[in-house]
């Protein structure tokens, strides 16, 4: 009878045991069915732009970055993954690697599907140009910011323009996602190539981070004053504006003007013209503290760029409540609306008439103005543009 009982107890545990061990066995399996699914929904993020790239473009891919963390897998530089933005000589040494790839993929056609990079997850590309390093796939994503190296190649290197084409042909080719960052690029991308069978737009938000910051006064820089903000060189038109603040006369009224920018190619013409004449100043990139300052102590704001992806620094001025002057039938009256006031980026003599009409308008009409210009930047918010981003990257194709 104690046998029998010692008996049944162990059938009982091996039975148990048995059970807890299929249940177990079960279990694992689960768990890596669900790490594969969660795996297949995941993105590397292709985010070789951010070593030599601080404008528009980096802080949107940072915001797309940050705000979808749990959606993402690894971050490339190159063919190098990491959770740190390289900096100082690594980031040098990684640019320059990319660059010798691309551009020798550029060159020799042999080369393009040549130890192309393969990933298991889909990739988001934050800039068309790195995709020449990729074996693309159709669930693959490219944010495209412009076309101006195709469509405005008189501003680009010539190697630049042939970088860009290559790489719109592979994205065509495999018929991967694209993102815009406005109606207008889409537009231009539709009308040159024809539509591809997911295309979508999502604006970038104003940056949060100047929201919050106290301003810091430049050193000499004298009120009033008229302001750009922007990278210095030819596609922003920096030029044109010098020359047209010179012909309205301005400075001869107390009225001084102030541009401030990372140097781009274009650049030394620029900084030659402002040397030379009354009541320019140049400043060099600055910190958000004297950007603030800026934006809240100008007289009024002036873009009449050749080229734009979107205009950040038009929403953030008129966030900051000042009017614009910006470039007719451009993506800044998309990003403005009617409450800006519009030149010719051409026309020396209707930017200096705007220059003039912004300094002397009306109170009523800079309240009316202003009422609709915060009416137009209401869609740029940081929540739209996570749920939007977020939308995105969580469908399926």
């Amino acid at each position: 009878m104690y046998f029998s009982l010692i008996g049944s107890d162990l059938r009982k545990h091996a039975v148990g045991a048995t059970f807890m061990c299929l249940q177990k066995r079960w279990w694992e399996r689960s768990l890596r069915s669900a790490s594969a699914v969660n795996e297949d929904r995941l993105w590397d993020v292709e985010f070789s732009l951010a070593l030599h790239n601080r404008t528009g473009k980096y802080f949107i891919g940072r915001d797309i970055i940050r705000d979808n963390n749990d959606l993402i897998g690894n971050v490339i530089y190159w063919r190098l993954p990491s959770k740190r933005l390289p900096t100082g000589l690594s980031a040098k040494i990684i640019g320059k690697l990319l660059h010798l790839e691309v551009s020798a993929r550029r060159r020799y056609v042999a080369l393009r599907k040549s130890r192309s990079i393969r990933r298991k997850r889909r990739v988001l590309h934050l800039d068309p140009f790195t995709v020449l390093n990729h074996d693309l796939r159709r669930d693959d994503l490219v944010l495209c910011h412009d076309l101006g190296p195709i469509s405005h190649p008189d501003l680009f290197l010539g190697s630049t323009t042939q970088l860009y084409v290559l790489a719109y042909e592979q994205m065509l080719q495999s018929d991967v996602r694209i993102a815009f960052v406005s109606e207008s690029s889409e537009s231009a991308f539709a009308s040159r190539f024809g539509r591809v069978s997911d295309m979508s737009v999502v604006y970038p938000p104003i940056r949060p981070e100047i929201k919050g910051v106290v301003g810091c006064r430049p050193q000499n820089v004298q009120m009033p004053f008229m302001l750009t903000v922007g990278s210095i060189g030819s596609r922003k038109n920096q030029l044109s504006s010098i020359r047209a603040f010179e012909l309205s006369g301005l400075a001869s009224k107390g009225i001084s003007y102030v541009l401030c920018g990372a140097r781009e190619p274009g650049a030394e013409e620029v900084v030659a013209a402002a040397a030379a004449a009354t009541g320019v100043q140049l400043l060099p990139y600055v910190s958000d503290a004297e950007l603030v300052w800026l934006y809240d102590n100008a007289v009024g704001f002036v873009l009449v760029s050749k080229l734009e992806g979107f205009g950040v620094p038009v929403a953030e001025a008129i966030a900051r409540g000042l009017i614009p002057i910006v470039s007719k039938n451009s993506v800044l009256e998309e990003v403005s609306g009617p409450g800006a006031l519009k030149a010719d980026p051409n026309d020396l003599d209707e930017i200096a008439l705007r220059m003039l009409q912004l300094v002397t308008i009306t109170v009523a009409d800079r309240e009316n103005r202003r009422q609709s210009l915060s009416a137009s930047i209401e869609r740029f918010t940081q929540e739209s543009f996570r749920r939007n981003w977020r939308t995105i990257l969580k469908g399926a194709r």
